[in-house]
């Protein structure tokens, strides 16, 4: 209750004093009942909060999943000379993608280990999520999505590839012999390739792409027809989509904020994020997807190279750190154009769909509205270079919660206050853990803000006295912003933050039938869990542009990547606010960074 009424003080102070009544009623009338229930519940199951959290988190969400739910990660060109030599990458990847599956199926990964709380010795942590990236699906539903966790028996056979918004089922393995070879698979994806494209080819897969609630009602339209239902049984029961991509996006799709943005020929790195989250809807690419499958590999024409992976699964290291070791592996190998045997498998099967004008109207529903969702994100990428990790590492500070402090100060610069900010936490210490959530915005961090944002805030040493005095005040709340965001970060990712415990005791009272107790149906409790800022620490081992939508309509997304020698930061928002903008937020964080680094630089002189 008391980190809570600290979220209360630093984000909606008006309401604190009500927060702090409604809290002491809680501890002393509900609060412990249900406190008790969660430790009744601990008893009965390997998480207590998993299902809960899930359902929460995730399937009870009706938002669409691209840009709203699944993130994406635009990883480093390729550059082919032929379309064979396309299709041979992709092979030897899926080739890689069957090893792991394999790997997976033997239950060989090894297992990760951190530090403990006390830095001295090391802490297993857990792999359930890995396990199930190729295992499972999301189905949607009317209320609640379904994760269906698929069967290795029957499923994981086949992989599905999208082209020209046409889906085919590809088997990978043959029922006579096993795995299929690699000049097969590849023969198998030319035969894709070299498919002209059929105007009248209906785009079912944005259906995908609209709110969960109409997906759900026009796949039970679908499910009315039997060639239907054995397309879906197909798409669902596979080991990954893939999607080749024959258009590229227009540059219109963003405008690089620095001239030197560029990520291959005239696309810039905010257009190739872009062209991994959603595809620029139904006029390019993003009828050539399948939202609800957790593994989906893009590669383009022009070399572009990503994934867009269905979150609700796994979080991103599990996820990432796959497709970023299979994809190192085949980079190392020879480029090859090598004319195999031909095959004597039989050809991809093209999945023909019978539809009614249900589900054709079903279409250009949602067609209309993923176009506007399309149209809405506004992106902006920042890689900055001025100084890296190590200069703060040398001031004795987290890099993280160093972060944490500048997207807080460049939030409270441009909109004059702080806001519930979300920033992801691994909680993989614990059986079946996956996040909860690193609190920054806090009462030390919002007098720091203030302080830096007295006066013109675009100097910040005049060289006086009076300047010397003020710089020696800022650093002190400064340090004191520090110290409360690392004992945040520490607390939260060894199982002492608040918002998994707080939905926990919610949950718990609902199941008491009875009214929900005043403190979670009170304004401060909504305004201090509207995630205005929705953060994430992604770390790659290479230049990967990954990003994310808000999760709120009046919020910012920022993915931020700690580089060797720099940070890239990928913010996102929403154009229909209009009162949020990526491009200003980016401005406005590159300011933060550099003031944040002369605070730095100057008190240490005064300290020598």
């Amino acid at each position: 209750m008391q980190k809570y009424l600290a979220q209360v003080e630093a984000i909606t102070p008006r309401h604190l004093d009500k927060s702090r009544h409604l809290a002491r009623a809680f501890q002393s009338g509900p609060g412990p009942k249900l406190q008790q229930r969660l430790l009744e519940r601990r008893q009965e199951k390997i998480n207590w909060a998993l299902d809960w959290w899930l359902s929460d988190m995730y399937l009870t969400i009706p938002l669409a999943l691209p840009i709203n739910i699944n993130p994406g990660l635009a990883a480093k060109p390729k550059k082919f000379n032929s379309q064979t030599e396309a299709a041979i990458y992709l092979a030897r990847f899926l080739m890689a993608l069957l090893d792991y599956q394999e790997k997976l199926d033997r239950g060989d990964l090894e297992v990760e280990h951190v530090k403990s709380r006390d830095g001295k010795t090391m802490q297993p942590m857990c792999m359930a999520q890995h396990y199930q990236i190729l295992r499972t699906y999301r189905r949607p539903g009317e209320v609640c999505d379904e994760q269906v966790h698929l069967d290795r028996e029957t499923s994981g056979d086949h992989i599905i590839v999208a082209h020209q918004n046409q889906f085919y089922s590809v088997p990978v393995r043959a029922s006579d012999r096993g795995r299929i070879t690699e000049a097969e698979l590849m023969q198998q994806l030319m035969k894709i390739i070299e498919t002209p494209a059929d105007p009248r080819t209906p785009p079912v897969g944005i259906l995908t792409a609209t709110k969960r609630p109409i997906w759900s009602r026009a796949r039970t339209e679908l499910l009315k027809n039997e060639r239907n239902r054995h397309n879906l049984e197909l798409l669902e029961r596979c080991l990954c989509i893939v999607c080749i991509d024959d258009d590229v996006l227009p540059v219109t799709f963003n405008e690089p904020y620095k001239k030197n943005d560029r990520w291959l020929n005239d696309r810039d790195y905010a257009n190739a994020l872009h062209h991994c989250l959603h595809g620029g809807g139904s006029r390019h690419l993003g009828a050539n997807r399948w939202f609800d499958k957790t593994f989906q590999i893009i590669i383009g024409k022009d070399g572009f190279w990503g994934i867009s992976y269905q979150h609700s699964v796994g979080e991103a290291p599990s996820i990432f750190n796959a497709f970023e070791t299979l994809t190192e592996k085949i980079d190392e190998m020879p480029h090859s154009e090598d004319n195999p045997v031909p095959s004597h498998l039989p050809g991809p099967e093209k999945l023909e769909w019978q539809l009614t004008e249900q589900s054709l109207s079903d279409i250009r529903e949602a067609t209309t509205a993923f176009d506007t969702l399309v149209e809405d994100l506004d992106l902006c990428i920042l890689w900055f270079e001025d100084y890296s990790k190590d200069l703060i590492k040398n001031y004795g500070i987290s890099p993280d919660a160093y972060i944490q402090l500048a997207l807080q100060l460049t939030y409270f610069r441009l909109h004059g206050r702080l806001v519930a900010t979300y920033e992801s936490a691994s909680i993989r210490r614990f059986a079946l853990g996956r996040v909860d959530v690193i609190r920054a915005a806090s009462p030390e961090c919002l007098e720091w803000v203030r302080a830096m944002c007295q006066g013109d805030p675009n100097t910040y040493n005049d060289g006086q006295d009076e300047g010397s005095k003020r710089e020696q005040r800022i650093k002190e709340l400064f340090d004191r912003a520090v110290q409360r965001q690392t004992k945040e970060i520490a607390d939260t990712i060894h199982g002492y933050g608040i918002d998994n415990h707080l939905m926990g005791l919610r949950f718990a009272a609902l199941e008491t039938g009875e009214p929900l107790p005043e403190i979670f149906t009170d304004d401060a409790f909504k305004i201090v869990h509207h995630f205005a800022l929705s953060t994430s620490q992604v770390t790659t081992r290479n230049d990967a542009i990954v990003g994310y939508g808000p999760v709120v309509p009046d919020g910012y997304g920022c993915a931020y990547n700690l580089r060797k020698n720099s940070f890239l930061f990928s913010v996102s928002a929403f154009h229909s606010d209009g009162r949020t903008s990526a491009k200003k937020f980016v401005q406005a964080l590159e300011l933060s960074m550099r003031e944040m680094a002369t605070m730095l630089k100057n008190a240490n002189k005064s300290l020598v």
